[in-house]
């Protein structure tokens, strides 16, 4: 079994994963065999060609000659580059389908896969974890080309997720100190697929590795995945009250059901989702509400 980081370092390095066949070969290298299947033709012709030399004006030119020829043309002064004769297929850019390459990939993570659902620019919603420590948290795919593309789109995952998830990375490059901290601070899983997914002599994927945790240094358990303390109970107690409010005013409020608020507060426990909701919908944040704070414009009520 081997590792595949030309493969997914070339899904860093080919911008909106389109390029002619050659160019995912030399891009991809020994691993071109596992991309390969996965590349479906575009209707597009492409604009250059490999060169295997460096000279400043290479690489290659595609050049259509009309009726299904092509050839690739140096683009050096002196042609120093040989001519390339290029069938209508060779031309054309392929797309890489990534939603084919990943669902075996994320089946051998334990991963349950799901069509991938475009969350936002670079990042995918691609399944859902089965893996012991990260079970049921949604899966997210980042694809960066640049180093302020995953910081941004990390930034965006951490606003838009009030509770943990999975990330899924095709490499570290693009990892810094300052995202790293982030996702520790919000208890985020990382995968990395260069360093913890191989490939065996039948092509089949297979997991190499634990699940990266980014937690804080002696926090060794699971995330939770309901919270709650006496003191937020106390709070939203005294919050409905210094607000005039019923249980079913507030709990529409706080986009929960009556149920959902009747048992938290009856046993101080609530998914940490729901439970942020009902945060924000007082203007706190969570740590404040599990802390019994109240928003500033209320008072508490007397206490005898």
């Amino acid at each position: 079994m081997r590792k595949l980081p030309k493969l997914w370092r070339a899904l860093e390095g080919i911008p909106g994963l389109l390029a002619v066949p050659e160019v995912w070969r030399q891009e991809c290298g020994e691993d071109f065999q596992v991309a390969a299947p996965h590349l479906k033709p575009t209707d597009r012709i492409g604009g250059r060609y490999p060169c295997p030399n460096s000279f400043a004006d290479c690489p290659r030119r595609i050049i259509d000659y009309d009726e299904d020829e092509f050839a690739a043309i140096c683009q050096d002064e002196h042609q120093r580059c040989e001519r390339v004769p290029l069938t209508r297929r060779e031309a054309l850019i392929h797309r890489l389908d990534l939603g084919g390459l990943l669902q075996p990939v994320l089946r051998a993570a334990a991963i349950r896969p799901q069509p991938m659902a475009q969350h936002a620019p670079g990042v995918w919603a691609v399944g859902v974890s089965e893996q012991a420590r990260s079970r049921n948290f949604p899966a997210y795919f980042l694809l960066a080309h640049a180093a302020s593309i995953h910081r941004a789109a990390v930034e965006r995952l951490l606003l838009d997720m009030s509770d943990s998830f999975l990330l899924i990375l095709p490499t570290n490059q693009y990892r810094t100190v300052e995202t790293e901290g982030r996702m520790r601070d919000r208890r985020v899983e990382c995968l990395c697929l260069e360093d913890q997914v191989l490939v065996d002599e039948q092509g089949e994927f297979q997991w190499a590795g634990a699940v990266e945790t980014c937690r804080a240094a002696g926090d060794l358990g699971p995330v939770p995945r309901s919270v709650g303390s006496k003191e937020a109970v106390t709070a939203i107690k005294d919050y409905i009250q210094a607000r005039g409010l019923s249980q079913t005013e507030f709990s529409i409020q706080a986009g929960i059901s009556e149920r959902t608020l009747r048992s938290f507060l009856a046993h101080a426990k609530m998914r940490r989702s729901a439970l942020d909701g009902v945060a924000k919908s007082m203007g706190l944040t969570l740590e404040q509400l599990l802390r019994g704070e109240l928003p500033a414009s209320v008072k508490p009520p007397r206490r005898r």
